[in-house]
């Protein structure tokens, strides 16, 4: 894994039930609750990557591009994961401060 401080955030947050993850789960997380954060993976199809940066520019969602489906769905407990959206501030915070210097957008 690339960044490791980062993926543990993860996986804390997904513990503590601050996150869901998944296309359909995000996407109703966007439209209908307050989300702080989305983490889309460098290797989630372009077109649906497209699609969830739109909708978080429009619903004013910081989002980061960032790792890459396996070791998102690893450090989640999960085989492959392409997208999560981050429910607490806290954490989006800290995942934020991890990031830091990496390759990220939506700001």
């Amino acid at each position: 894994m690339r960044n490791d401080r980062f993926h543990s955030i993860l996986g804390l947050a997904k513990k503590a039930g601050k996150l869901v993850s998944g296309s359909y789960s995000v996407e109703k997380y966007l439209k209908t609750r307050k989300v702080f954060l989305v983490v889309i993976a460098e290797d989630f199809s372009k077109r649906s990557s497209e699609k969830f940066i739109k909708l978080c520019e429009d619903k004013k969602v910081p989002y980061l591009v960032y790792s890459n489906k396996r070791d998102l769905g690893r450090a989640i407990g999960r085989e492959i994961v392409g997208i999560i959206a981050i429910t607490d501030e806290g954490f989006m915070k800290l995942l934020k401060e991890a990031a830091k210097g990496e390759n990220y957008g939506g700001e």
